[in-house]
């Protein structure tokens, strides 16, 4: 909806704005502030065009050159903007769109068209005409910041705002005072929130966060750098990213890596190699291994051995013993698995919403489907019920849950719940109706009831002779190992993104992002892949990964969590460049194992 532009702002912005359309351009005010004299050009004053420059600056809108005939880049929060000079079509996130008036380039500075931009970014514009001047005043959605994190790396320190919602920033820079502005969600309590934080680094001095007086949230950063920042964003979760260099110089090239202790032979290589993308090369990192070889082991591994535990994939590595592996499948913030996990036979979660699913048989053959769970208890005496789910709660009435020792050593109480203690034997031993926690007992676990199911456990004597039948649909006998994620990528051997079907977002189909992907080859080899995610270039669409995991051989393919949780360890040490400037924490991780028997013998 348009609004009135407020009297002030206008009359602050109209004061120069004869002279700046004699000379071609417009007057443009961007969440409140007037834009300075060239930043913006109109069309007739019908549409207006922004500078890469104002992108960046004034709503924190990265814009990437081109190299090699690839049109401009225009990127925040995960979207990417395609465009070329003189051209109306563009593509934003892989769909291709056309507009009005085309980019122009003015004194080597790329102009974007308003309307190229303001549907991705949620950007709402008014138009105010006094005479011959006009005014455009642009505005973003409010936003507030949850938390200001701090990294530290060799050639730079991360400062990190985990903002609520994607919002334009505006950033200015004064001799070691770095400040951003962004507008404050409406109503939000924390508008007005203070906050100081002091990095341990000396790089950066103090970050300052407080209100302004006109709704805005202002960050100021103390710092020692004597380089011009790098302020960007990224997605999931939304977050407004400044590095801050150590050095005004270029950066000296990384010294190449050392050779990593290799995979025995007959199991599996290493490789890394360049694939094109419209945007220029992206890094792509590849373990191609035989799950059949008795020289090592695949299987998932949760952080820390805990259902909601999160950790560095370094870290998983480390502690689990492992070679290496990548990041594995979805989880909630409390790091509890979203998909399906089974580890050695058990199971630690169920299928997931009908999303894609690798399982490893119990003979070294790959599988991959899109599974529903179909599990039943049978008490002896009494029939039997559908398994609902395994360590989740109950997310719906008259469901029937189990839980193991992965959801730790207790079941909470709660009323209106009916909970059987079953040992290692399979036998009741206990039978809790009257709110009260439940313990888990060693190698058995607990049926918790709700609804209809609380009045069939009631039924249920101690003493009760119990079997758990843990299936799928479609059935897989003999499972072992089994992570999920999605969406579907290859099929037999041909393109099948089933990101609506397993209902993925939109963005998570079209976006560009780092991406991990686990393929099976014709010959039943497991191909394990990380596309690159640091630098400004860096990521895929979903449709590009499943090209390019055609091209690395794969029958069939699938997506597991991506983004800033995407990561590669090869012999314990970080292989890939995470988006985030350091590893994220994930939670669980598909992990290849050289066995004890190889490994005693110097394998």
């Amino acid at each position: 909806m348009n609004r009135l532009i407020p009297a002030a702002i206008v009359a602050l912005a109209l004061a120069g704005s004869a002279a700046a359309q004699a000379a071609g351009t417009c007057t443009v005010i961007v969440n409140g502030h007037p834009l300075d004299p060239g930043a913006a050009a109109c069309d007739d004053g019908q549409n207006v065009l922004l500078s890469a420059q104002a992108l960046n600056e004034c709503l924190g809108i990265s814009v990437v050159p081109p190299e090699g005939g690839a049109p401009w880049t225009v990127r925040g929060f995960g979207h990417t903007i395609l465009v070329r000079a003189g051209a109306t079509a563009y593509s934003v996130d892989g769909l291709m769109q056309s507009a009005q008036v085309a980019p122009e380039l003015r004194d080597d500075t790329l102009f974007v068209p308003l309307a190229m931009v303001e549907g991705t970014f949620e950007l709402r514009s008014t138009v105010q005409r006094d005479g011959e001047a006009t005014v455009w005043a642009l505005s973003g959605p409010g936003s507030s910041v949850l938390d200001i994190r701090e990294g530290r790396h060799e050639d730079r320190v991360r400062i990190v705002l985990d903002v609520e919602r994607p919002t334009g920033v505006r950033w200015t820079l004064q001799d070691g005072l770095l400040t951003l502005e962004l507008p404050a969600s409406p109503g939000s309590q924390m508008a007005s929130a203070v906050r100081l934080v002091r990095p341990e680094d000396e790089l950066v001095e103090q970050i300052r966060q407080g209100p302004t007086g006109s709704g805005s949230t202002r960050i100021e950063i103390v710092h020692r750098s004597p380089a011009p920042p790098e302020v960007f964003s990224l997605p999931d979760p939304p977050r407004i990213v400044v590095d801050l260099l150590r050095s005004a110089e270029p950066a000296a090239p990384e010294p190449p890596l050392q050779p990593v202790r290799p995979l025995p032979a007959a199991a599996g290589v290493l490789e890394s190699r360049n694939f094109t993308t419209p945007r220029g090369p992206v890094r792509v990192h590849v373990m191609d291994v035989d799950p059949r070889c008795t020289a090592i082991e695949v299987r998932p591994a949760l952080a820390a051995g805990a259902l909601n535990g999160r950790a560095p994939l370094t870290q998983i590595v480390r502690q689990s013993g492992a070679w290496g592996g990548v990041n594995g499948g979805y989880f909630a913030q409390n790091g509890a698995p979203l998909g399906m996990l089974v580890i050695n036979g058990e199971w630690v979660r169920d299928p997931y919403d009908g999303r894609t699913v690798l399982g490893i048989t119990q003979d070294g053959k790959l599988l991959m489907d899109r599974l529903s769970f179909d599990a039943r208890v049978t008490f002896a005496g009494h029939g039997w019920q559908q398994l609902s789910a395994i360590n989740r709660g109950h997310e719906e009435t008259d469901t029937l849950v189990l839980f193991n020792r992965h959801w730790g050593s207790t079941v909470e109480g709660a009323a209106g719940r009916t909970r059987l203690v079953v040992d290692a034997s399979g036998v009741v031993t206990a039978k809790i109706c009257d709110g009260m926690s439940a313990a888990i007992p060693p190698r058995g676990f607990v049926l918790s009831g709700i609804g209809r199911m609380a009045a069939s456990l009631d039924l249920v004597e101690v003493g009760c002779a119990v079997t758990v039948d843990l299936a799928t649909t479609p059935r897989w006998p003999a499972l072992a190992q089994a992570i999920g994620g999605g969406p579907r990528l290859v099929k037999d051997g041909q393109k099948h993104i089933t990101a609506s079907p397993e209902r993925f977002r939109p963005d998570v189909y079209a976006g560009v992002a780092p991406r991990t992907a686990i393929g099976i080859t014709a010959a039943g080899r497991l191909l394990l892949v990380v596309v690159d995610g640091n630098g400004q270039r860096c990521g895929m669409t979903l449709d590009e990964l499943a090209s390019t995991m055609i091209k690395l051989g794969a029958r069939d393919a699938m997506n597991l969590d991506g983004g800033g949780s995407t990561t590669f360890v090869a012999d314990g040490r970080l292989i890939n460049g995470p988006s985030d400037g350091a590893e994220r924490r994930v939670a669980n991780a598909l992990l290849i194992y050289i066995t004890d028997r190889l490994a005693a013998d110097g394998g």
